[in-house]
């Protein structure tokens, strides 16, 4: 029995027939039988008299040229289809924006010995673009319909940018590139009457004064940090008398309240206890936590060498509100080593005087044999 299969859109309309060779079975989906074997396939467009007529050749030719035909048309990209040496039965070409002439190569005819056949002149239908995509659609729809035809598939590729002809006149292409050569050419012209700089060597710092007095909480712009000035007075190592009172506190510039000149001497321990003792502490938890994380940075990022410890170095540590190391004493007998530890270089050295009565709070920070720094509230 033969099976027709139609493809109908307003301006084209697709007609196949064929058989079934009854292997496949039908989809549980559509109950339609199988077509496997095309006889016939023809297409109808509307204001055209004559329908387009062939066998399998003829259709298989006209899918696969009005397929790669739009893409061309739509990306703008010629297809390499059309390099191939072989005629293709089914050819389309552009006449216009609006006009496309499909050209079908007629077949030679049978040549008898009683007859003489003259070959037949190729068929030419000019279509209107409403009319190509009509058609275009109706060899979708073929190719959607799976109890059709379903060996026969449409391979397409994409096709490089290098074969896309450049869609720009040259000249407006090769414009930003002169006015960047303009602009940079004005630039130059521009750079070369500007005058050179004059280079004058650094003069030496000029001495100051050293000013000796209390220390005070740090300004803004140098606050927890040593003066970088290269007149400010050295450090100044903690005393070292064996002394019972004298081993047990502060020296003088490790002291929240010691004077920061090299040229003043030691306070006692009576008067550092004294300062400490007028000092207000830092009570609010937040500050002090905060405090805390800061001092750990400072003395984490600045203990280089972990090594040589014989027994952990534990040390009260007196912080200021911004976090500035303004003293510190070991607790520990061997506290004495501090050379082992970064407080000597973190101890905060103004070249000013610190504010009296600034509030301050304590830590208690040890240095383990393990090369781990521990911080702790007082």
């Amino acid at each position: 029995m033969t099976i027709q299969r139609l493809y109908s859109l307003p301006n084209c309309t697709l007609i196949l027939e064929g058989l079934s060779d009854g292997t496949a079975a039908p989809s549980q989906f559509d109950l339609r039988p199988a077509f496997s074997i095309l006889m016939s396939a023809e297409c109808r467009f509307i204001g055209q008299g004559q329908p387009l007529t062939g066998g399998r050749d003829f259709f298989e030719s006209l899918v696969k040229a009005v397929s790669s035909y739009a893409q061309e048309f739509l990306s703008g990209v010629p297809s390499l289809a059309g390099d191939s040496t072989k005629l293709s039965l089914v050819q389309l070409h552009r006449i216009n924006d609006n006009l496309h002439r499909l050209t079908v190569q007629s077949l030679e005819p049978e040549k008898t010995p009683s007859a003489e056949s003259k070959p037949l002149l190729p068929t030419q239908i000019d279509l209107t673009t409403v009319q190509l995509f009509d058609l275009v659609e109706a060899v979708d729809q073929f190719f959607a319909d799976s109890q059709t035809l379903p060996e026969l598939s449409l391979q397409l590729a994409p096709v490089s940018k290098r074969h896309a002809k450049a869609t720009e006149p040259i000249a407006k292409r090769a414009l930003p590139a002169a006015v960047g050569m303009s602009s940079l050419a004005l630039a130059a012209i521009a750079f070369f009457f500007v005058p050179i700089p004059e280079i004058q060597r650094p003069k030496d710092p000029v001495p100051q004064p050293n000013v000796s007095g209390n220390l005070a909480t740090p300004t803004p712009s140098g606050a927890g940090t040593p003066n970088p000035n290269p007149t400010s007075s050295p450090d100044v190592t903690p005393s070292t008398s064996s002394s019972p009172t004298s081993s047990s506190s502060p020296t003088a510039s490790s002291s929240p309240m010691s004077s920061s000149s090299p040229t003043s001497s030691p306070l006692s321990a009576e008067e550092l206890k004294g300062a400490e003792a007028n000092a207000p502490k830092i009570t609010d938890s937040a500050e002090i936590e905060q405090l805390s994380g800061k001092l750990y940075e400072q003395i984490n990022t600045g203990w280089k060498s972990r090594q040589g410890f014989e027994k952990d170095l534990t040390y009260r540590v007196t912080v200021a509100q911004d976090g500035a190391i303004v003293g510190y004493k070991s607790i520990s007998p061997e506290g004495a080593n501090e050379g082992l530890t970064p407080l000597p270089q973190l101890l905060y050295k103004p070249v000013g005087s610190r504010r009296t009565g600034e509030p301050l709070a304590d830590f208690r920070v040890v240095f383990t044999t393990g090369g781990v720094l521990q911080v702790s509230r007082w």
